[in-house]
């Protein structure tokens, strides 16, 4: 079976099912508990639909049918289960409520991610990465501060990163890319207009282009060469939900480690020099002690 999670994927793929398959996901998220135990015609008659827009339902979201949904629906909820995991604040939570259910989702996020994730695709971006000229980076809003950080720790073991965080510098940006280089974007609803177009352009000019996305069928991943796709099923915030950014942030992590790996005895020894220079505020040398 793939490794795929049924509340997860429905979430991710919503917008674009068709009404009966909206119906149908509606149904399932609002009786998941149920659904497990379900016949594919008691599910047809509980949820007003037939068996056959089940079936179509399925393919849509990735299953080869309804065993498998339910089976991959009846594993997230275990794991849900086992990490305490509720997709809801309530009003009247308090704050270790609220502490418990924040912590759960940033957990559930991280597992999820690292079993879906493509490894494929993390590497590859490690290799382009490691043998670009610039690395362009782009990200507004929320975004923003996950491509300041991830330029921060690219030019810290020693890659020249640049990073745009606003739509006219982002634009503009792109007339100095060039072959050789890399442009990667960083937006978790994939739909972000200004990263998108910075992005295409970008490969006009003939940068390899990557990005990190929570969403597998945006416009983002169908722009760019290498897309990595998060998994998370968000805990319904009264503001934007923010355990995407922990599983961001936990990949980008992954590839500048990865980086590092490559170039170990350089990179500790850069680890070392940043530390004393940021320690005695100024750069230290054998000549400069």
């Amino acid at each position: 079976m793939k490794n795929r999670s049924c509340l997860t994927t429905i979430k991710q793929k919503y917008d674009a099912l068709t009404h009966v398959e909206k119906r149908i996901a509606d149904y399932i998220i609002a009786d998941s508990g149920n659904v497990i135990h379900m016949s594919i015609a008691e599910f047809a008659e509980n949820a007003g639909v037939v068996k056959s827009a089940i079936i179509r339902c399925c393919k849509t979201l990735g299953f080869d049918g309804y065993s498998e949904l339910k089976l991959s629906l009846a594993m997230e909820l275990s794991k849900n289960k086992q990490l305490n995991f509720v997709p809801y604040i309530d009003e009247s939570d308090n704050v270790q409520n609220i502490l418990e259910k924040v912590f759960s989702a940033n957990v559930k996020t991280l597992h999820d991610t690292a079993e879906e994730i493509s490894i494929s695709v993390v590497e590859k971006i490690v290799d382009v990465i490691d043998n670009s000229n610039v690395v362009y980076i782009y990200g507004i809003g929320t975004s923003a501060v996950i491509a300041t950080d991830f330029q921060y720790r690219l030019t810290q073991i020693g890659y020249t990163a640049i990073c745009f965080t606003d739509v006219p510098s982002m634009k503009v940006s792109t007339l100095n890319i060039k072959e050789g280089d890399v442009a990667f974007g960083v937006s978790n609803s994939g739909q972000t207009t200004a990263t998108i177009d910075a992005l295409i352009l970008a490969k006009e000019m003939g940068a390899v282009t990557a990005c990190i996305t929570g969403y597998p069928d945006s416009r983002i991943t169908k722009i760019c060469d290498y897309p990595i796709v998060i998994s998370t099923d968000e805990i319904q915030y009264p503001i934007e939900a923010i355990s995407s950014r922990i599983a961001q942030i936990s990949v980008l992590d992954t590839i500048i480690i990865s980086l590092s790996a490559r170039h170990y005895d350089e990179a500790v020894d850069r680890a070392s020099k940043t530390r004393e220079f940021v320690n005695r505020g100024r750069y230290v040398t054998k000549e400069n002690p």
